[in-house]
């Protein structure tokens, strides 16, 4: 379970390569991001880890996926989930099935499933206690054999001319000598992008949403960092009310960066602006890495509240407080928006919408 697997393969010059990551159970994102794309039998899919867990179809997702590799142009490398969740599974016992079932239930409240209730339930098996975990672990490891084996024996990485691809990120600047290195360094590498490490090849990378980059706006597509050698381009699906599932296309293996092509796709409702819209000069984005607010009035639905480490004093609508003194991801960045562009809505509030335009999220003001 925790050698590091390297794939190293020649790309041949005009092949299209795509490149999607964490997909989170979201099958239907999946397809539809790839029919966007037009992925076809010529192209190579790269698919960075996080295929399961947290969506709400993760099951038929690791089996859809499973199919795709058969086609014999499609790799699948690990993340830290599909890791997670394998060892989770195998490793229920008595002294940590209360544990385990106390996960599920967390699971069910924040995304109403998990991939090991899917499995249950294939199996006609109800897990409503810890007894239930460890009586139903022989069957469902049995039964799902091929699933589990699959998610195992993931590769780490794909090594090309010009490209590394790898869930988390890269502890050091090469793939040599890589043996005493722990799995996990290469698979949940957080916030990868501020690593003072620059690359000889452009190392492209999922496991952090690209959102958690931006201290003042918000955007959910893939961001390219060019004296680093960096891409990102985990776009939050299933974690973010405003994620979406990105896909990259590098048109031939040796072409320039700039000529990358970004699809994505999400559920939110699509409108089109009534009224022209300026943007704001300054704005905040508030991340769950640093989300501690101080309340200090409420009206209707929203909460003013200064955001402790900066000071900055905003409204935040109720729905996105999930704690005492916490915040989820949150901004009060105004779109600029011309009459007749497209917009995403992520929520209607009584103050206007919080909305996404390409891919950037910020308050629209106007009718729609």
């Amino acid at each position: 379970m925790n050698d590091i697997k390297v794939i190293r393969q020649e790309i041949a010059p005009g092949r299209r390569i795509l490149v999607t990551s964490d997909i989170h159970g979201h099958l239907n994102h999946l397809k539809r991001v790839l029919n966007k794309a037009k992925f076809c039998v010529d192209d190579l899919l790269v698919i960075v880890g996080d295929v399961i867990e947290k969506g709400p179809e993760s099951l038929k997702t690791l089996r859809y996926v499973m199919e795709l590799c058969e086609r014999g142009n499609v790799i699948v490398l690990a993340g830290n989930v599909d890791i997670w969740r394998v060892q989770m599974i195998e490793g229920i016992n008595e002294s940590n099935a209360d544990d385990f079932y106390n996960y599920l239930l967390s699971m069910r409240q924040w995304k109403g499933t998990s991939i090991f209730d899917e499995m249950a339930t294939e199996c006609k098996k109800k897990i409503n206690s810890a007894a239930d975990v460890l009586s139903s672990k022989k069957s469902i490891t049995v039964h799902f054999k091929p699933e589990l084996d699959f998610l195992r024996n993931r590769p780490v990485a794909l090594e090309t001319q010009n490209y590394i691809f790898v869930h988390g990120g890269m502890p050091r600047k090469t793939l040599n000598d890589i043996e005493s290195l722990n799995i996990y360094s290469f698979l949940k590498y957080d916030n990868f992008m501020a690593t003072e490490l620059c690359f000889d090849k452009y190392i492209a990378v999922g496991h952090w949403p690209v959102t958690l980059y931006g201290e003042k706006i918000p955007q959910s597509n893939p961001m390219i960092n060019k004296e680093k050698k960096i891409i990102s381009i985990d776009g939050g699906c299933g974690l973010k009310k405003d994620g979406q599932l990105n896909l990259i296309e590098i048109p031939e293996i040796s072409c320039d960066v700039d000529k990358i092509k970004i699809y994505s796709d999400d559920e939110l409702p699509v409108c089109v602006a009534v009224e022209d819209q300026k943007s704001s000069a300054d704005s905040i984005n508030i991340t769950w890495e640093n989300n501690q607010i101080a309340e200090l009035d409420c009206k209707d639905d929203f909460t003013y509240a200064e955001h402790i480490s900066t000071g900055r004093k905003l409204w935040i609508h109720n729905d996105y407080i999930y704690t005492e003194h916490r915040c989820e991801d949150y901004t009060d960045y105004v779109l600029p928006v011309k009459k007749g562009d497209m917009l995403s809505v992520v929520k209607k509030t009584s103050r206007g919408y919080i909305a996404k335009k390409d891919g950037v999220t910020g308050w629209y003001y106007g009718q729609i």
